[in-house]
């Protein structure tokens, strides 16, 4: 604490005294006073963190037992919501990459999250947050893709041609249609030529 005695002639700026006026003492607060203000803040703050903890927690514990995961061999989905419910699909076929990553806690406590994201999009389309065993996870995705698109290709391998009955009934429709042009190209120039026959026969 700063202060001065009897005697002392300092007077400040902001100060103005009547005629015959002397300072008799002048100071200020101890810096002292902080502590009290220190302490109730620190307490106040461990309460309130408390209190963030003690709300948190149960809301976090609800979030997660209310998200599902789910891989099937046609799609991917995602269910979460704690109030309400939100469901999110992503086809297989529509996959174009899948991210894995890991945070501090997570390389702490062995989970991570995957990001799939479909072509046309700009970012995640879902994710699959905080999952143990992440790597194996999306393994089996690109897994499950990959065996889908080899499926599309082998059935469209397996097709059969056509068999000699439908060549030969294809033939015979192709020429049944050519005859029946060559009839109306013969007909139609029959026709162009009858008039030039009357008119030679008049003549004569």
């Amino acid at each position: 604490m700063s202060e001065t005695t009897d005697g002392d002639e300092t007077v400040p700026e902001w100060l103005s005294l009547d005629p015959g006026e002397e300072v008799v003492w002048m100071g200020r607060p101890a810096f002292e006073t902080l502590y009290g203000t220190i302490v109730s803040g620190l307490l106040l703050t461990v309460v309130l963190i408390g209190v963030l903890i003690l709300v948190g927690v149960p809301f976090a514990y609800l979030r997660i037992q209310n998200t599902d995961y789910v891989v099937t061999t046609e799609s991917l989905y995602v269910k979460s919501g704690v109030f309400s419910t939100n469901i999110e699909t992503v086809d297989l076929d529509r996959i174009q990459n899948t991210e894995y990553n890991r945070s501090f806690w997570g390389k702490q406590f062995g989970y991570g999250s995957i990001s799939i994201s479909t072509a046309g999009s700009s970012g995640a389309e879902i994710s699959f947050s905080g999952i143990p065993d992440a790597p194996t996870v999306r393994d089996r995705i690109t897994e499950l893709q990959r065996g889908q698109s080899g499926g599309t290709d082998g059935e469209q391998s397996s097709r059969t041609p056509a068999s000699a009955d439908q060549l030969e009934e294809l033939i015979a429709e192709v020429r049944a249609t050519r005859e029946a042009f060559e009839r109306i190209e013969q007909h139609l120039s029959d026709e162009s030529a009858t008039p030039e026959d009357e008119t030679d026969e008049s003549t004569d």
